[in-house]
């Protein structure tokens, strides 16, 4: 199920557990998404408005394989608030 993952900054670390690495990993994929939405607004090639709605897309498609779609969609809703400023 997915939850709220709370990046910890190197200052705060402790020797990495399994669910550590897991987050490390995470952090890693976030950054590369990031990267990559990232230089395509500057380089011109995509509108902020088309890359959220891509995602928004492939988050649907990624979604319909997941058991718990309600539960899951209540943690998107509001990590996508927070993210994006609305409450």
């Amino acid at each position: 199920m997915g939850k709220v993952i709370q990046f910890r900054t190197p200052e705060s670390r402790v020797p990495e557990s399994r669910e550590d690495k897991i987050v490390a990993q995470l952090l890693k994929i976030s950054d590369e998404i990031d990267e990559v939405i990232t230089s395509h607004i500057v380089a011109g090639n995509a509108d902020p408005k088309d890359l959220a709605g891509l995602l928004a897309h492939r988050l649907g498609t990624l979604m319909r394989s997941i058991e718990e779609k309600s539960e899951l969609w209540d943690v998107c809703e509001k990590v996508l608030k927070k993210q994006a400023a609305i409450d």
